[in-house]
């Protein structure tokens, strides 16, 4: 076997974005918290009904709240590879300080909410910096490249069709469980090796870009309601995924 091919083979790892998978699912197995990380998730897009793969899942089991109730969150990430297109979020000058609703941070699993289980479980999220954010960008496009093409946005969309179908199963639990009941939700989440940049006007009206290893885009899928998606770094998915851990132990701490 030639050396070229060892090479070629190599940069087709990187390039097809297979090694980032492997580094993302790696990197979320190391996180505390994590139960369970699969890469090459399938799925049934809940549009097309066509049967499609997800890049990475990862289940992030949460005490429990008591004998026949716990909390479960997963990861539906996509990966996408490539440095030489950066990513822009692009806001307007809405903030939203304190986001109260379930629907605000994730796609909500589970029919036993209630109002006190809702302010306790949001409630931690908003305690960890890595996972609060003060304000959604309204949309996400891929820079230098043909107009034509949004990787960015595809990646987003890409994302939120794997994590409504995760959602629409009802489902969060792993076998072994005993607690009757699961609260909880599915963060739909992009990595990408892209340079990622915030652009917003300042107060001369010109646009100001900001470097960031994470911006959170707001996106609408079908009819559903508009929702989060989480887009980071490599480095950004470690600490976004060890928030979520520190949140989950928070809720019974």
């Amino acid at each position: 076997m030639s050396d070229d091919l060892i090479d070629k083979l190599y940069g087709w790892l990187e390039d097809s974005g297979r090694a980032l998978e492997l580094r993302a699912a790696r990197s979320l197995a190391g996180t505390p918290g994590s139960r369970l990380v699969l890469p090459a998730y399938p799925y049934e897009d809940g549009v097309t009904k066509k049967q499609r793969e997800g890049d990475v899942m990862a289940l992030f089991g949460g005490p429990n709240l008591s004998r026949t109730l716990s909390t479960s969150f997963r990861l539906a990430v996509e990966c996408k590879s490539g440095s030489d297109k950066p990513w822009i979020a692009f806001y307007d000058q809405r903030r939203h300080t304190h986001p109260d609703r379930l629907k605000d941070w994730w796609l909500p699993c589970g029919t036993d909410w209630t109002e006190d289980l809702r302010v306790k479980v949001v409630g931690a999220f908003e305690w960890e910096n890595g996972l609060l954010a003060d304000r959604l960008a309204t949309h996400a496009v891929s820079a230098l490249g043909k107009e034509s093409v949004n990787s960015a946005q595809d990646a987003v969309m890409q994302a939120m069709s794997f994590a409504r179908a995760i959602a629409e199963k009802g489902t969060l639990s792993m076998a072994g469980d005993n607690t009757g009941a699961v609260l909880g939700g599915v963060m739909p989440v992009v990595v990408t090796q892209a340079p990622l940049f915030e652009c917003e006007l300042g107060q001369d009206g010109e646009p100001i870009l900001t470097p960031v290893e994470r911006f959170d885009v707001s996106v609408q899928f079908a009819k559903s309601p508009r929702r989060r998606v989480y887009v980071v770094s490599e480095e950004g998915l470690a600490k976004l995924a060890g928030s979520l851990g520190r949140a989950l132990e928070r809720i019974t701490g």
